[in-house]
Parts: structure tokens; C-alpha cells; sequence
């Protein structure tokens, strides 16, 4: 086949495996979605083959866990009909419109919830919260002190401090946020050995807000307050503390598949600018990563996927179509995984990134 426009990053076991085994679903334990709000439109494609062929048909338990945007794809795959609830989570979220300039942090959350409840429609909730094979986790922070706040002259300056106190050392976040992973089952699947966390069991009726504030970003998004079954507080995104997550969370044994918008991760969200904490090689011994080309993402319109400042940069028909086009060339994404996985030319493309590697420094990445 011609160069693929997926790139793909494994660590040395996940390596091993796929090139003595190929590539099967079996082998994935746990699925992995990344924060990054309108980003994942390059991917959507992707989630379709994975949903409707990779793991159709699955018996066998898997994880998932998201942040922000992807507990809100997560979300989709634990339902009943997760093909039709990811269409629809794709449709509300391009289609979003606001009529005035600057929409009010009120506004956009309650936008998202309405994209929500058409996703869950009826009774999407209980499916998520009670699926025998898909079990979620979706991670949200509980703002301590003046960051449960909505007042911006409390919350920007806390927001700060907290942002500062990171730069120095990442455990500092535990004295400013709480980490609180909603997950299904009676038990968690996925274990984080950093940072305060509290675990909670999601139910019919925190599913909806848990996700909400997976993704409610500070000062852009309100936050929300006490979902059904935790700890009363003001609930926000889950990307604070884990933007694209560092992978050092226990779960299940086998491998995890990580679909991702960047050939490269970010542990928390003030860790952006701080590419010495970026995530390198030997995280990912048994993970798989898929994500689209730097040549291909050169080849979409203003040369980027989609981010938040489209709703400022462009007009509402500029941006439209801008994502519309996006969404459209990612099935030439989705279409080439499905080949390499089908024909077991998967191996042959893998890049198979050492202990020391820095992902986002690796020649044959960032010359694609």
C-alpha cells in the first residue's frame, strides 16, 4: 500500500506481540481516549472501524479510560448501539453554534449537556453504567479551596497558582485538585499511583454529569456540583491531571490501544510547555498508538486539525465547513488501520519506540 497516514507507536512488548501475533482484539485490555475537545474530529473516523469492526462482537471485558473529550468517545462505545451514539456525539459536537460572539461559560455547558442527553437518549445512562463487557472510567478534578469556585476573579488566580506550583513538581496538584475517576462495576479496572484519587461508582444517574465535567473546562465551562454518589464539590476536567495521561496506571494485563489526535502525550494540562515531563518510550512497553501523520495533518485545511480558538479565528460557516472537511479526509485514517490490520501489514509499519525515546523528537514522526 501507499505510505499509510496513521502513524504508529508501540512500546517493545506491544512490538513483539503484534509482530509475532498480528494484530487481534483479543489482546487489548484496556482503550484509552485522550483530552483535547475539538481535536478528536481526526480521529472519529477511526472510532467508527474500531467500534463497528475491530471490537465488534466483544465478550471479553476491556477498560476504557477517557478524559474531557474522551470519556465523552468512551461513553459511545459502552452502549448499546455505539456506532449510532458516536454519529450523533460527532453531529451535536461539530454542529454546535452560539449566537452571540463570546458565549458564557453557562451557555457552553449547557450546550454540551444537550449534546449529551441526544447522545444517551432514554436510556444510553443505564447501558453505560451497567455494560458487562465495556467497562468505563472517565476522569474528572474536584477543585479545592478557591478552585471549586465560579467567580473568575477567585478562580483565574487559583487556577495560576496551581498551574505554578506544577512547573515545580506535579504531585503539588493533590493540594489543589482531586482527582475522581466514575467507573463502572463494582470495582475499578484502572488504579492511578499518583496524585489523590477517589474512585466512584457510576450509576444511572451520574453518568450524564460525570462526563459533563470530564470536560468542563475552567473559565470556559461551569463546573458541576455533586454528581449523584461522590463527594460534594465542584466537579471539572478530568485533563488537569491527566491531559493525555503518563500511562502509569495499573490495569488489566494484555495491551492497551491508545487512538490518539499526536504522535507524542502530555501528562496533565499545565504540562504543555513542560516537554521535559512529556511522556517517553518505556511508558508504553505494551501500548499501541494510532494517530494520524504529520504529512496528513499538513494536508488539511490551515494545515492543523481542529482546536477551541476555530470558534474565535473563524465564522460559524467558515469553521463548518473547516471540520466538515476534517471529518471527511480522517476516513483515508480509519481506511488505511483497517487495511494494515486486515492484511497483518500492521507489523511492518509499526515504530517501535525505546525506553529513552522522546516521542515527539523521533525522526521517522516528525518527518512523516
Amino acid at each position: 500500500m501507499k505510505k499509510p497516514t496513521c502513524v504508529l507507536l508501540a512500546g517493545a512488548n506491544a512490538a513483539r506481540r503484534i509482530r509475532e501475533e498480528g494484530l487481534r482484539p483479543e489482546q487489548v485490555s484496556t482503550l484509552i481516549g485522550a483530552s483535547g475537545g475539538p481535536k478528536w474530529l481526526v480521529i472519529s473516523q477511526l472510532d467508527r472501524v474500531l467500534i463497528g469492526e475491530f471490537f465488534r462482537g466483544r465478550q471479553e471485558p476491556i477498560a476504557t479510560l477517557g478524559s474531557s473529550i474522551g470519556s465523552f468517545r468512551n461513553m459511545c462505545y459502552a452502549m448499546d448501539e455505539p456506532l449510532a451514539a458516536l454519529e450523533r456525539l460527532e453531529h451535536g459536537y461539530v454542529n454546535q453554534v452560539y449566537d452571540s460572539g463570546k458565549p458564557t461559560p453557562e451557555e457552553i455547558t449547557a450546550t454540551a449537556g444537550k449534546i449529551l442527553e441526544a447522545v444517551l437518549a432514554g436510556d444510553g445512562a443505564r447501558q453505560v453504567a451497567e455494560n458487562p463487557v465495556w467497562h468505563s472510567h472517565f476522569v474528572t478534578v474536584r477543585g479545592r479551596g478557591p478552585l471549586a469556585s465560579e467567580r473568575r476573579a477567585v478562580l483565574a488566580p487559583a487556577l495560576l497558582t496551581s498551574a505554578l506550583a506544577n512547573a515545580v513538581n506535579r504531585n503539588s496538584l493533590s493540594a489543589f485538585w482531586d482527582r475522581v475517576v466514575f467507573h463502572a462495576g463494582a470495582e475499578p479496572l484502572v488504579r492511578f499511583r499518583n496524585l489523590r484519587t477517589v474512585d466512584v461508582t457510576l450509576n444511572e444517574e451520574n453518568v450524564c454529569p460525570a462526563v459533563l465535567a470530564s470536560g468542563s473546562i475552567p473559565l470556559v465551562m461551569a463546573g458541576i456540583r455533586d454528581p449523584h454518589g461522590a463527594p460534594r464539590g465542584n466537579y471539572r476536567d478530568g485533563g488537569i491531571t491527566d491531559y493525555h495521561f503518563d500511562l502509569g496506571f495499573e490495569r488489566p494485563g494484555g495491551l492497551a490501544l491508545y487512538p490518539h489526535f499526536f504522535p507524542y502525550m502530555v501528562p496533565g494540562w499545565f504540562d504543555k510547555s513542560l516537554t521535559w515531563r512529556w511522556v517517553r518510550g518505556g511508558a508504553m512497553a505494551d501500548t499501541l498508538l494510532i494517530a494520524p501523520s504529520p504529512g496528513f495533518v499538513a494536508s488539511l485545511p490551515y494545515g492543523k486539525i481542529p482546536d477551541r480558538d476555530d470558534f474565535v479565528r473563524l465564522s460559524t460557516d467558515e469553521r463548518l465547513k473547516y471540520w466538515n472537511a476534517v471529518v471527511s479526509a480522517s476516513r483515508q485514517i480509519a481506511e488505511d488501520f483497517y487495511e494494515l490490520w486486515q492484511t497483518g501489514a500492521i507489523a511492518d509499519h509499526i515504530i517501535e519506540v525505546g525506553a529513552d525515546d522522546v516521542l515527539h523528537r523521533l525522526p521517522r514522526v516528525s518527518a512523516a
